[in-house]
Formats: C-alpha cells, structure tokens, sequence
C-alpha cells in the first residue's frame, strides 16, 4: 500500500489520504511504429474492493477530490520507485481538480514529472466546467498533456472531444471486438483516425486482447499507439 507520509501534505490532506489503503499498478501503450513503449498508465488498486466501488463510495460522500489527490501522488510514488522513464498516464476526473498548494507540492516533490505527465479525463462523474477551466490552467502551466478515455462510452463522445481539445482520444475496447473481421468497425475506426489525425489528435486504443486485433490494428490503420492484455497485464 502506498505510504503517503512521506510527503510534506497539508495535516487535513494526509488525514484523508491516511484512510485509503491503495496501491497501483501499471499498464504499457505503445508506439505502434516500433512497438516500443510509450508511456505507462497507473490503475488504482484498493484493498478489499474494486476501484469502482470506491469510486462510487466517495462520490457519495462528495470526496472525489481525495482519490485525485490519492492518484496524482500515489501513482508517481510507486512510478519512481519503479525507475520509469516513460511518460505516465494519470487518471483523472472531470469534476476535480488539485488545489494550488497541492499542485505546488507535486512539482516540488517530483519536478522531474514537468512535461512527461498525461491526465486522462474520466468517462464517468459529470463534468465541472469551472473546475475544468482551473485544471486547464493548470495543465497549460505544467506543460502535461490530456487524453480522453474510453472514446464513445459515458460522456466521453465527440462533443467531449470538442470541450476538452485533448491530445489523445483513446477507444475504448467495445470498438475494437471483432474488428479483424468486423467491416463497420474497421470503416469507423479508419474514419475517426483520420478525422482526429487532421484535428492534430493522436489515437490510442485500449483492451487490445487478441493477435487478431492486433495484426489488424497495426497492419491496416493508422491508429497511433496500442494498450492491452494481448501486449502486456497491469502489473
């Protein structure tokens, strides 16, 4: 479990912080030219429950701010004891944001992660658009990048990919099941590639489970980077 004492939090932060028992574990995308990987996305691990329902036991409670807190911090701690380089996916939803104090705080703990961070904009939890202008900010200050998850499930549709103006568009596996032989799959999935790619939008895709996907993927579209349990298990 990550022990998050080891940084200087706020008193009442650390108190919150002190009450998840969580670890992460981590997920390779790669570079479908080279196959090398890109960066690493940090999944949420509770103990005792999935990420679901602490996810939901918290927006319950209106605390969603403390598992962001928890995966900024969390993740980049376990991340650096791994001695990653690559650049690391977060987490995130679209209805928080960290506090200026505790965004100075990350920088001074981790100063290195200045320009290889990733937020991933959540499916779920409704969006909070003056929240968002404040994480705006502070992504355009921090040089990080945003990616929208799970493309075409929730709220994570094309007029997201209008509000968030993200970097990446990651799609979400139920597009790519049967996509080696699916015909309105492949038409979609090209048609998309190539309407982000003009956008200056690269694509993800994710839940890449089988050799036939991947061939597919790789070999007839121009789909920017892969992720899933046929290429590597969180771990």
């Amino acid at each position: 479990m990550i022990d998050f004492c080891e940084l200087q939090f706020h008193e009442d932060d650390l108190e919150e912080l002190k009450q998840l028992e969580v670890d992460f574990v981590f997920q390779p995308i790669y570079d479908t030219q080279n196959m090398e990987i890109s960066a690493y996305e940090a999944l949420m691990r509770p103990k005792g429950k999935t990420p679901l329902t602490l996810i939901d036991e918290y927006q319950q409670e209106g605390k969603l701010h403390v598992i962001e807190l928890a995966t900024c911090f969390g993740a980049t701690i376990e991340y650096k004891k791994r001695g990653y380089s690559e650049d690391l996916c977060l987490n995130s939803f679209p209805s928080e944001v960290l506090n200026p104090g505790q965004i100075k705080l990350y920088f001074d703990s981790f100063p290195e992660m200045d320009g290889r961070l990733i937020i991933e904009m959540l499916e779920y939890t409704e969006l909070n658009k003056y929240k968002w202008a404040e994480k705006k900010d502070e992504i355009s200050g921090h040089e990080m990048k945003v990616s929208l998850d799970d493309y075409s499930t929730g709220n994570n549709d094309i007029s997201a990919v209008d509000f968030f103006l993200p970097h990446y568009v990651k799609f979400d596996r139920s597009m790519i099941v049967d996509v080696d032989i699916d015909k309105e799959k492949q038409e979609n999935i090209n048609e998309l590639v190539e309407h982000f790619h003009k956008r200056g939008i690269k694509v993800v895709v994710e839940g890449v489970e089988t050799e036939e996907q991947f061939t597919y993927l790789r070999t007839k579209t121009q789909v920017d980077y892969l992720q899933g349990f046929y290429l590597a298990m969180p771990q």
